[in-house]
């Protein structure tokens, strides 16, 4: 699944981006539930959608994607962190 997502150029949904997160024991999340670590990332989602400013909307995207392809230990070490846009 994650080589089709890369090799289509997909972003991944916050549900699936939030079980990764889940699934590396709360890794990133300090310690919030995958029910509102999607609820946080899709309000987030939906607001940058109503944004004109396409960068931080790719930005968010190219994070949502590391995050759900990168190994646990390096989203604990904070390779997929961007400060401007992460919050979920």
């Amino acid at each position: 699944m994650i080589l089709l997502l890369a090799f289509l150029g997909c972003t991944p949904t916050c549900d699936e981006v939030c079980s990764k997160l889940v699934e590396c024991e709360n890794e990133g999340t300090e310690r919030m539930s995958a029910d509102e670590c999607s609820e946080s990332c899709t309000a987030q989602q939906t607001l940058y959608a109503t944004w004109t400013d396409t960068v931080k909307r790719q930005a968010f995207d190219d994070e949502l994607t590391c995050v759900y392809n990168a190994e646990c230990s390096n989203i604990a070490d904070g390779e997929c962190y961007d400060e401007e846009v992460w919050s979920y």
